[in-house]
């Protein structure tokens, strides 16, 4: 079945990250966004549910405080309006493409989401005795048989934090960049998913 991932907040990688994206107030930043948890995407929000999750998100949750930010508007050292005004609130995610959201890169093509992966292996051997001491045994095994593609096999998958647009996010991938997460063929025979590959063998038993 597909994989699944958590919906994070992305990491601006400027001072001051907690005023962004810990929600929790744990002092960790890069949260799954309100309301999800770890292995969310792929287990009960699609890439469809994933625009309206950004989407709710960026109306309610963006530009207001989060715990760290509440303390220091409870303590009266600064306002909401200064906070937003130094950019030190929940910041807004770009949707998912499709998109014509401001600041965010509308693409033609569609969010890929995780895919299943697809694998049909077959061996068939033939035995011989020989002078009922010796046993022959040729093999030949077909991995992937029917030469399915497969796409986002650790560890080479789309990334759960939502720093879209651009290619390797579950906010920014196009089924024009999925190539790029295609399972390819690694050392030695048969790597899980990757492209037909055919292994030749022979036992000998006496």
């Amino acid at each position: 079945s597909p994989l699944a991932s958590s919906i994070d907040a992305p990491n601006s990688g400027a001072p001051g990250e907690i005023f962004r994206s810990d929600f929790t107030g744990d002092g960790t930043v890069e949260d799954p966004l309100p309301g999800t948890k770890f292995g969310s995407f792929g287990r009960g929000v699609d890439v469809s549910g994933l625009t309206q999750l950004i989407n709710n998100f960026n109306q309610n949750v963006a530009n207001t405080a989060t715990p760290a930010g509440k303390v220091l508007i409870a303590n009266g050292l600064m306002t909401l309006t200064q906070l937003q005004e130094l950019g030190g609130v929940v910041q807004t995610v770009c949707p998912p493409p499709p998109t014509n959201a401001a600041g965010c890169t509308n693409s033609a093509g569609g969010q890929v989401g995780f895919g299943w992966l697809r694998a049909t292996d077959l061996k068939l051997a033939w035995r011989h005795t020989i002078a009922e001491r010796f046993t022959i045994e040729p093999n030949v095994g077909f991995y992937n048989l029917f030469n399915f593609a497969n796409f986002n096999l650790p560890p080479n998958t789309m990334n759960g934090i939502l720093f879209g647009p651009g290619a390797g996010s579950i906010n920014g991938t196009t089924r024009a960049d999925e190539e790029q997460f295609r399972v390819g063929n690694g050392t030695g025979v048969y790597s899980l998913g990757s492209q037909r590959q055919i292994e030749f063998g022979l036992r000998l038993t006496f």
